[in-house]
């Protein structure tokens, strides 16, 4: 059987056992060093990969919750606009006066009674959409659908109060037989 170096080294004489311990230790301390750092930048390289991994999933999470949060948001304004339609909506008559308006760059006309033709005209009622039915409803609620969905409103008419600054022309008579 052959014997290592160091102990040849040893019996020839050439080394010190105390050498020989010294050698064989530092051998052990290097062969411990390099399979630590070897195995410790692996792991590391293995934990920083896991961290970005974790930290790519957690955003990913994160956006994919926004959106369910944005979805349910939108689904409960859907719902409220769709509440406040149904129950505050105002039966309309077919009447004999035609009402146009524009809608997605098309005008249409609803026939409605001379009042509602009014009230529409005055700003007191509003013409909103639903499942491509127009439906007609009180001013104060087609401003509280516009704010939650302003794209169910049709047609918003302001309320314009005339004032009394033509009071200029009081003193002139208007004939009765003028037709407009």
């Amino acid at each position: 059987m052959s014997k290592s170096l160091r102990d040849q080294l040893t019996k020839s004489g050439l080394a010190t056992k105390q050498q020989a311990l010294k050698a064989k230790t530092s051998v052990k301390k290097k062969k411990k060093e390099a399979m630590t750092q070897g195995v410790s930048t692996e792991q590391e390289l293995r934990r920083e990969q896991l961290k970005a991994e974790k930290a790519e999933q957690t955003e990913k999470d994160r956006l994919l919750n926004s959106e369910r949060e944005e979805k349910r948001n939108s689904n409960a304004i859907m719902a409220q606009v769709i509440q406040l339609i149904e129950r505050n909506s105002i039966t309309r008559k077919k009447g004999d006066v035609s009402y146009h308006f524009v809608y997605e760059g098309k005008v249409k006309k609803l026939y409605v009674t001379e009042t509602i033709q009014s009230q529409l005209s005055n700003g007191l009622l509003a013409i909103a959409v639903q499942k491509e039915e127009f439906i007609l409803i009180p001013a104060p609620i087609a401003e509280k659908i516009s704010e939650r969905m302003p794209n169910i409103i049709v047609l918003q008419n302001q309320n314009e109060q005339v004032e009394k600054d033509d009071d200029w022309y009081a003193d002139y008579q208007i004939p009765d037989d003028l037709m407009w």
